[in-house]
């Protein structure tokens, strides 16, 4: 099938579309966030992993990294649809199987601003940080067990912690990146700066929804 013969096509299934329909897959597509990905490095549980793809999709965050070297590789979206209500659907992932090293140099070639998220006292806060200083973020997690390994805790541009006041001194990986996710979010917001895709960008996206929703 030819690029023109595509195009008439998805068109064509675009306008059998309810109007309700198209509204919906445009307004998700129009407020998602460009220059914004999370990497996760070796998270593999299921239900942190679903946990996750529903911050992404509710916050806006299309592109979801993984590097998969200490683990056998997988789906995610596969994963996504079994442990969760297919957020994972809606999302676009990159999968690193050579490891933490050859995702991070990538990411970086290609102009992304690596941030960890780390605990000590002498790490800034989240809170405390400009997170719109940067066109292309990208938040790092870590396994569920041991954090971001030290190896991309060395790579990673820049470090932040979450404050927290109680007695455990770490949260989940996925309440984490939802909290994380959620800051960054609300700063792009109260910015002169509009994070959100072009409508070029939007429209493309949308008719990429609208074939995911059938499938």
């Amino acid at each position: 099938m030819t690029q023109d013969n595509r195009d008439n096509l998805l068109e064509r299934r675009w306008e059998q579309q309810t109007e309700r329909r198209k509204q919906r897959l445009h307004t998700a597509a129009r407020l998602r966030q460009r220059g914004l990905m999370v990497v996760m490095e070796d998270v593999h549980n299921p239900h942190n992993l679903a946990a996750i793809a529903r911050s992404c999709d509710a916050f806006g965050i299309q592109q979801v990294a993984f590097t998969v070297q200490d683990h056998n590789l997988f789906d995610p979206q596969n994963v996504g649809r079994i442990s969760s209500s297919s957020a994972s659907k809606w999302l676009d992932y990159r999968i690193f199987e050579a490891g933490t090293v050859d995702c991070f140099t990538q990411l970086q070639a290609e102009g992304w601003h690596l941030m960890a998220t780390v605990a000590g006292d002498d790490i800034p806060s989240l809170y405390d940080v400009d997170l719109t200083q940067h066109e292309k973020l990208a938040v790092l997690v870590g396994n569920e067990h041991r954090g971001l390994s030290p190896k991309a805790v060395d790579m990673a541009d820049s470090h932040i912690t979450i404050p927290m006041r109680g007695m455990i001194q770490s949260f989940n990986v996925s309440v984490a990146t939802a909290i994380i996710l959620a800051e960054v979010t609300r700063q792009r917001q109260a910015s002169p700066v509009d994070f959100n895709i072009s409508e070029d960008d939007a429209w493309a996206l949308a008719l990429d929804f609208m074939q995911r929703r059938q499938t």
